[in-house]
């Protein structure tokens, strides 16, 4: 649209705001190929000639103006050179995502994990068609991201940037990617996490060193789990980092550098904490354990990490001191006691404070990963949490305990933290518990989420058995329903593991 053409628009609106009546309808300059047009329209009457103007005008400038270029193609997205899942394992993920046809629908929650497992561990990467359903499942189970943006690689992180619905996967650690310095300065924070990470297992200190070039400019949520890469190869290097960011703006940030550096014994942190267990706790010969909390909270303590109130309402003196005991190192309790783990929990401790004190070393235990702290605290009554800290087998083999000694009804968390497949004790004692509850004809609503976890974490090879248990039960009745059910599942997964050894896309 030229000047002229804009100025006479101008006047053709300000003549329609304020009436032909008023003001007269605009002319045009009869020389121009729009002055002639404008000649022929035949109306005599103002307002119908002001009309036909702006119509006339409308089409002239419509016709006037140039195409658009358009927006520019993206890049190409990276190679993946990982082989294709094998055609029968690429159909059976179409029927998981429920894009597939001729077979029963099962539940995501019981099949799907496993199958993304079997092909992340057999190095394969993500059917491409199926890609997009991934990681829009993945954005409402947040359980299956790890995976799928493991078996997406490069072509998930692509499409993530074209998607904000699947801005999620670009905050995963992309561990595909080659060693590549540019990506720590223009990557995606999965990219320079995992960039970081590696960095950090090669070199310690080279990683730190990095970490600080960019530290100010990161946002609070990022600084958080960069600090958490530290944790490897962590030592008294890091304790100036660490320090520092206790004086961080994230509080996130604040409380893992605390982590850390109780991590650390001979860190300065460590020894502030210690002296306040020390001042809090005291053993005598004769009189056992006293025991006597802050009774305030300083600068200093605050500073250490110890909020000043508790978030559940704890009393606070009580509160101060389980946050002292969570972040003093373990080490400590062995010397102030003189004891091993296992002694020192034996020992009785004051009423008033017994649960502060008990609490605060299992979640040290966890924090701190001190299997020997842990190992000591699991069947006393202790978090659950504590289960992750030991390792996989002996953590099976204490809850099949749990479950023989108190069978199913309050083992549903034990379970859960035990990683599928079960061994093969806790899948003996998971199966013998629920064969005497169908004995015993107890309740079935409340075992329904343990069968549930049952069907994705027995071995496939127990199915038969629990074929046998069906039919025992009958078909009419609940629990014969169930042990079909499960029957049926475990035969599910085993031939949906036998798909994966056929031939695939390359």
């Amino acid at each position: 649209m030229t000047a002229d053409t804009e100025v006479l628009w101008r006047d053709l609106v300000s003549t329609a705001l304020v009436g032909t009546a008023k003001r007269g309808v605009p002319e045009i300059e009869p020389g121009s190929a729009l002055g002639a047009a404008a000649a022929a329209v035949g109306h005599t009457d103002p307002a119908e000639r002001l009309l036909d103007l702006a119509a006339l005008l409308v089409v002239h400038r419509r016709a006037g103006r140039l195409p658009g270029t358009g927006a520019g193609l993206p890049p190409r997205s990276a190679a993946d050179p990982r082989p294709g899942v094998p055609d029968r394992a690429r159909a059976r993920l179409r029927v998981l995502l429920g894009s597939g046809t001729g077979e029963r629908r099962t539940a995501i929650a019981e099949l799907l994990p496993e199958w993304l497992a079997e092909a992340r561990a057999r190095g394969c990467r993500a059917p491409e068609p199926e890609v997009p359903a991934l990681l829009d499942l993945a954005r409402a189970h947040t359980e299956l991201r790890e995976d799928v943006a493991a078996l997406a690689g490069p072509r998930g992180r692509w499409l993530a940037q074209l998607n904000p619905d699947w801005t999620w996967l670009t905050r995963i650690s992309a561990a595909d990617l080659a060693p590549d310095g540019g990506v720590w300065e223009h990557g995606l924070f999965g990219e320079r996490l995992a960039y970081v990470t590696a960095l950090r297992e090669r070199d310690a200190d080279a990683a730190r060193e990095l970490l600080a070039t960019t530290w100010r400019g990161e946002p609070a949520e990022d600084r958080a789990q960069f600090l958490a890469v530290l944790r490897v190869g962590l030592s008294t290097a890091d304790e100036p980092f660490l320090e520092a960011a206790l004086d961080d703006r994230g509080k996130a940030v604040r409380a893992g550098a605390a982590a850390l550096l109780s991590a650390l014994p001979e860190s300065a942190f460590a020894r502030r904490m210690a002296d306040r267990a020390r001042a809090c706790v005291r053993v005598h010969p004769a009189m056992g354990v006293s025991v006597v909390p802050p009774e305030t909270c300083d600068e200093a303590m605050r500073r250490d990490g110890i909020a000043e109130k508790s978030p559940t309402g704890r009393e606070e003196r009580a509160w101060w001191l389980g946050e002292i005991v969570a972040a003093t190192p373990l080490a400590v309790w062995t010397e102030i006691f003189g004891e091993t783990p296992a002694e020192i929990l034996r020992r009785p401790l004051p009423r008033r404070t017994a649960g502060d004190i008990r609490d605060g070393w299992a979640r040290a235990a966890v924090t701190q990963g001190d299997v020997a702290w842990a190992r000591a605290q699991v069947g006393r009554g202790a978090p659950t949490r504590l289960l992750s800290v030991l390792p996989v087998t002996e953590r099976a083999v204490h809850v099949a305990d749990h479950v023989r000694e108190h069978g199913l009804s309050e083992a549903f968390q034990l379970l859960a933290g035990c990683p599928a497949v079960w061994p093969e004790p806790l899948g003996r004692a998971v199966a013998d518990a629920l064969s005497q509850a169908a004995r015993e004809s107890a309740y079935p609503w409340s075992f329904s989420g343990v069968t549930g976890l049952a069907a994705r974490s027995l071995d496939p090879a127990m199915a038969e058995e629990f074929a046998e248990l069906a039919a025992k039960a009958g078909e009419d009745g609940y629990w014969g329903r169930a042990f079909g059910e499960l029957a049926g599942t475990l035969r599910e997964r085993a031939v949906m593991r036998g798909e994966f050894g056929g031939g695939g896309v390359p």
